[in-house]
């Protein structure tokens, strides 16, 4: 059924709906074009001097809210008195720089992790761990307390368990020193934020004079939010802000950042029963495709295929197969039923949870590169650059890896310094230097073979392209002995050429938000010490929540015509079973 301007009844209940409301949304439930239309109305009403603020949680996202704004002649959303930005910078705009303006001398950088400064914490002396360190994004920005199971390197783990309480001493120190230099994380934002709007005084200003501005607060994949998050909202909303929240906590799919779908469903509950609402058609994927997804969601519901797919039948493609990792032949038998039903194959992807697993799926052999040479780090850069599933703010990301790169080379930087600051302080060309950094990377070849003489010539390339650039250098360094060869010659396994097979490849985090024709997603054999694969099976069976479960429901229901699973032959029967329980037409191929 449709409603007004061609939306559904479900669309339409949330585009005309007056007050704030909570949204539950399928994926490819049209949720973007339903925000455009109820923000439409919404600004058609506002009286003088008030706004309405977007937000959402990648600056991906954002870009597309204010592309898909100005397509629809919405652009006043786009200016004052109205924003649209990420949770993060509306925090950061509306309450901790006014008033670190108002008590502090320096403005804070606010800068998305502590990882964006390289920041590392490591104990020295008698207690220092050789080799790898600890990221300070790891420790409580509160209580700088560190769960050391988040730590991926085995050894490491098992030293912070034995110094934890130095550990956290010198994570405090360091924080202290970074916050005093004007340095600041988003965590770390999001705490200070949080001590003002708890202030009865400072808290109750500010939360007026945001509800007289702001007439609606749009909050849009509400499921990244985390605890803290939270009682942003919740303040916002004790203040008088109508804050519409929209989301699907089974794509929750940021457990770093310590979201939790039982506490979405808690925040849900803050809001009255009559502005609870749900989208369930989809628009984008097939009927089959909606039954494989209802299997991995809590409550099982299917949703409803209502786009050009909606008469599509393939089954899903089930490839089993053997062995300690997935190999080539999954790749080649998904691309073979892609090609047989007549899909594109330049719109067909093989996912998984980790980059290297997808990689070996599509014929990539590849070993862990993990050396920190400048040569890998260089090389990981422009394959993350070119990478078919990166962002315009991913390539943003990475040119300012470069442009610290040729500060560095010129002995100019400083250690824990961003880039802005550090060109601030030497009164550079922003521009100038920009172009200069740019121009060095694209001159780099993309992709790099595997023998001895690929792996030189690739070398040669970074120090002739280096030197064309004829960069001023402190004594003693030149182009070769800053670039040296790296002893391990994995680094190369960065810049593998594509495999025969032609199929794109990615991490299911980085493609939510994206469609592809055909997806094929890959779970890994079971032989690492957290026996997840073990894990994911028994929540899907069981229907009870975990991260891995919502990664894997995430990366199928990109899918609009074809879902493929590849599933190690152990798990194969359990696999069937579910496909059977959930009535998912599918075919098996025993690789």
């Amino acid at each position: 059924m449709t409603g007004i301007g061609g939306l559904t009844a479900e669309q339409d209940a949330f585009a005309l709906h007056v007050g704030e409301v909570f949204v539950h949304a399928c994926p490819g439930a049209g949720k973007t074009r339903t925000i455009l239309a109820r923000l439409s109305r919404i600004v058609s009403e506002l009286p003088p001097r008030r706004g309405v603020a977007v937000l959402s949680f990648t600056n991906s996202a954002v870009d597309e809210f204010r592309e898909r704004c100005q397509i629809a002649g919405l652009d006043s959303l786009l200016k004052h008195p109205s924003f649209m930005g990420t949770l993060d910078a509306f925090v950061r705009h509306f309450v901790v720089l006014p008033h670190c303006a108002a008590t502090r001398s320096i403005r804070p950088t606010i800068l998305d992790s502590w990882n964006t400064l390289g920041v590392e914490i490591r104990l020295s002396g008698k207690f220092a761990f050789k080799g790898e360190s600890v990221s300070l994004d790891l420790f409580d920005p509160e209580t700088n307390i560190i769960d050391p199971s988040k730590i991926g390197h085995l050894g490491l783990q098992n030293h912070v368990r034995l110094h934890q309480v130095r550990y956290q001493q010198t994570a405090a120190h360091r924080r202290r020193g970074l916050l005093q230099a004007g340095y600041m994380s988003a965590a770390d934002a999001r705490i200070q934020a949080l001590k003002l709007i708890r202030d009865p005084v400072n808290g109750t200003t500010l939360g007026r004079s945001l509800a007289a501005r702001f007439h609606e607060i749009m909050v849009d994949e509400g499921q990244d939010c985390n605890p803290l998050d939270l009682q942003i909202l919740s303040w916002l909303r004790a203040h008088g802000v109508h804050v519409t929240f929209v989301c699907d906590p089974d794509q929750s799919i940021y457990e770093f950042r310590h979201g939790s779908p039982a506490r979405i469903l808690e925040f849900k509950e803050t809001y009255p029963v009559d502005s609870h609402i749900q989208l369930t058609g989809n628009f984008r994927s097939s009927p089959v495709v909606c039954r494989l997804a209802a299997t991995l969601k809590s409550s099982g519901q299917v949703d409803h295929s209502l786009g050009d797919t909606v008469n599509v039948e393939h089954p899903v493609l089930l490839l089993t197969y053997g062995g300690r990792s997935p190999m080539a032949t999954i790749g080649q038998a998904f691309l073979d039923q892609v090609t047989e039903l007549g899909l594109e194959v330049t719109d067909a992807i093989i996912l998984a949870h980790a980059g290297k697993i997808a990689l070996q799926a599509a014929g990539v052999i590849t070993k862990d590169p993990n050396g920190n040479s400048r040569i890998e780090s260089l090389a990981r850069k422009v394959a993350e650059f070119w990478s078919p599933a990166t962002t315009a703010r991913t390539r943003e990301a990475v040119l300012q890896v470069v442009e610290m790169l040729l500060l560095d080379f010129m002995g100019l930087s400083k250690p824990n310094e961003y880039l802005s600051r550090a060109i601030e302080r030497l009164g550079l060309n922003r521009r100038a230097h920009r172009r200069r950094a740019l121009s060095f990377l694209l001159s780099l070849p993309r992709a790099c073979g595997d023998s001895d003489t690929d792996r030189l010539a690739w070398i040669n390339c970074v120090h002739k392209e280096m030197e064309r650039l004829d960069l001023p250098t402190p004594t003693g360094v030149s182009v070769r002995n800053f670039f040296r060869r790296p002893a391990n010659e994995q680094w190369s396994n960065h810049l593998r050429i594509p495999p025969e097979l032609g199929l794109s490849c990615a991490k299911i985090h980085e493609v939510k938000g994206h469609e592809y024709g055909a997806v094929c997603v890959v779970i890994p054999p079971n032989h690492t010490r957290e026996n997840r694969s073990e894990a994911l099976f028994d929540s899907w069976e069981t229907r009870t929540d975990s991260e891995a479960k919502r990664v894997l429901y995430v990366g199928l229901t990109r899918a609009q015509h074809l879902s493929a699973l590849a599933v190690p032959v152990a798990f194969a029967n359990r696999c069937t079973a579910i496909l059977a329980a959930g009535q998912v037409p599918y075919t098996r191929r025993d690789l």
